[in-house]
């Protein structure tokens, strides 16, 4: 399964961290894609900072041409600050498992203000007719506003998802041992750490839990 991963130089350290955790994952191969940054400034995790939304618009704004060119096929769409459990062998299985009864499977966000408790930074996704129309149709809904607030695009994408999927679309959140530090934790993301090394440090921490609970 191929993961697509949104990235700027600024954060190549936390791509090698990413890379390294599924070196030895025969199923799971990480994509690049190339995005512009106009600044230099460390933008991981400034979710309220305007370059940062201006940021994440582009990276949306990718995924419409990535589902086209992979129609038939499931995907991952992810941020760069996750590490996966090359312990835990039937990732790739249980993910196209869930894939079977719906078209993309999300990570649950344990901040209240999202109304679908969906964190945007995991997406697998069944590459088809309603996924494609559903982040076409949200990227016209992102490229509408004018003057983004703390939390875009996630806000915007648990509000699209909960009360405007018209499509119908079928989701599905995933339970937290996909995202969170459990002990039969899937993969970890590190959401809640502000700044590149921060993440960094998180992420490397995460690899050595899940190698000493192994």
């Amino acid at each position: 399964m191929q993961a697509y991963v949104f990235y700027t130089d600024n954060i190549l350290d936390c791509i090698e961290v990413l890379q390294k955790s599924i070196d030895e994952i025969d199923d799971l191969e990480i994509v690049l894609v190339k995005g512009q940054s106009e600044h230099t400034s460390d933008l991981a995790g400034a979710t309220h900072d305007p370059q940062y939304m201006k940021l994440m618009l582009t990276r949306w704004q990718k995924l419409p041409d990535i589902i086209r060119s992979n129609m038939g096929s499931n995907i991952l769409f992810i941020d760069a600050d996750i590490v996966f459990n090359k312990y835990q062998e039937d990732f790739v299985k249980n993910i196209n498992l869930f894939l079977e009864d719906n078209d993309i499977v999300t990570q649950f966000d344990t901040n209240s203000g999202m109304s679908a408790s969906i964190n945007m930074g995991f997406l697998g996704i069944k590459c088809n007719d309603a996924s494609l129309k559903l982040f076409s149709k949200f990227v016209e809904l992102l490229l509408s506003i004018e003057k983004p607030t703390a939390g875009f695009p996630q806000t915007q994408f648990n509000d699209y998802l909960k009360f405007y999927n018209k499509n119908p679309l079928n989701f599905k959140v995933l339970p937290q041992n996909y995202g969170y530090l459990t002990t039969d934790c899937y993969f970890y993301h590190a959401v809640n750490c502000g700044g590149n090394q921060n993440k960094i440090n998180a992420m490397n921490s995460a690899l050595d839990r899940f190698k000493s609970n192994n």
